[in-house]
């Protein structure tokens, strides 16, 4: 157990009654993402604080940021920590990092510290991005597949239009529709199956489908480099093409036009989310235990549905899965600073 803070920009959690100053290694892991930082403070190998704070990769001083946070109210500075690991897509902004390791081996490295080092797959569902890993029983990435795109393979707007699962597209939804975030999940839950099957056989206007001609030459070109998933059309008729922040919130906007409800556009969104996740992992394929990380991990709405497609119960990483990838390079600091002690 621990003290928690929580709104709606910041979360915070220390361990109770845990003295760092009777530590003999305190080590540190920062994952700069599309949607948060996050950073995991640990004390000879066990969790002592970590901090998500919500905001873009592209404030350079995010991951000081998230780790100021993790570190607030426990009379330590970033002078005090050994060693510190950085990691995500603003990992190089990561100023006191004395190093920094993939996000794919981090999110592995994350898991196998929760739940021990067996063969296992494990999905990282992120702020803009989607990736599918498979390790070995000593924890060594063997294979990984994603499917999101590269920023400069969208040719005007670099933002990973063509990837899958992206908890950045839920946000801008649930905020043009006044939902907390933390509530979405839920509440696209209320939507069953049948209703949402009776709502799709209805015709449909086409105002309801999004008109856009970059996403048409999207849906025309071929599958190439691994970048685009060639999973067929969506479980929900088409009413949504593709997943992304940009056309989010159009796409949420005709659909209300149309009559749908905010429930069910949370739903189909949702849905569209775990259908291309979904998709992934099937082309990849599951060994061992399946792992879920990631933000859009917490989302029970695109969870529950991801397991109905590929019909199995997923685990999702504790305490939080989002902090996968920053608890995986706070772990690889500790074994950095082993490696470093045995070769003296």
């Amino acid at each position: 157990m621990g003290t928690e803070h929580f709104s709606w920009r910041e979360h915070r959690w220390h361990a109770a009654k845990v003295d760092w100053r009777r530590a003999k290694m305190i080590t540190a892991g920062v994952d700069v993402g599309a949607s948060a930082s996050k950073a995991v403070v640990m004390a000879d190998g066990e969790l002592l604080t970590y901090s998500i704070i919500w905001g873009s990769a592209e404030n350079r001083d995010s991951g000081q940021k998230a780790l100021e946070v993790a570190l607030k109210g426990m009379g330590m500075s970033p002078k005090d920590i050994h060693y510190i690991v950085g990691t995500g897509c603003g990992e190089a902004d990561v100023s006191q990092a004395k190093r920094t390791v993939n996000e794919i081996a981090c999110h592995v490295k994350g898991a196998d510290y929760c739940f021990g080092h067996s063969q296992k797959t494990v999905l990282a569902l992120g702020g803009r991005g989607c990736v599918v890993i498979q390790c070995n029983q000593q924890g060594k990435v063997t294979a990984f597949l994603t499917n999101a795109s590269e920023p400069a393979y969208c040719r005007e707007n670099p933002c990973n239009a063509c990837g899958a699962a992206q908890g950045r597209g839920m946000e801008v939804v649930a905020d043009y529709l006044g939902i907390p975030i933390e509530d979405i999940g839920s509440i696209s839950l209320k939507v069953a199956d049948k209703q949402l099957k009776e709502r799709l056989a209805l015709p449909l206007d086409k105002r309801a489908r999004v008109q856009d001609r970059i996403l048409e030459e999207i849906n025309e070109e071929p599958v190439t480099g691994g970048h685009l998933l060639d999973g067929g059309s969506p479980p929900l008729g088409g009413a949504l093409s593709v997943v992304c922040d940009v056309l989010a919130k159009s796409q949420a906007a005709a659909l209300l036009h149309n009559g749908w409800s905010k429930e069910e556009v949370l739903a189909v969104h949702s849905a569209a989310l775990a259908h291309q996740a979904a998709m992934l992992v099937k082309r990849l394929g599951i060994v061992g235990d399946f792992v879920v990380t990631g933000g859009v991990a917490k989302n029970v709405g695109v969870v529950q549905r991801l397991d109905t497609e590929l019909g199995l119960k997923s685990v999702i990483l504790k305490p939080d899965p989002q902090l996968s990838a920053a608890l995986g390079a706070a772990v690889f600091a500790n074994d950095f600073v082993k490696k470093a002690v045995r070769a003296v």
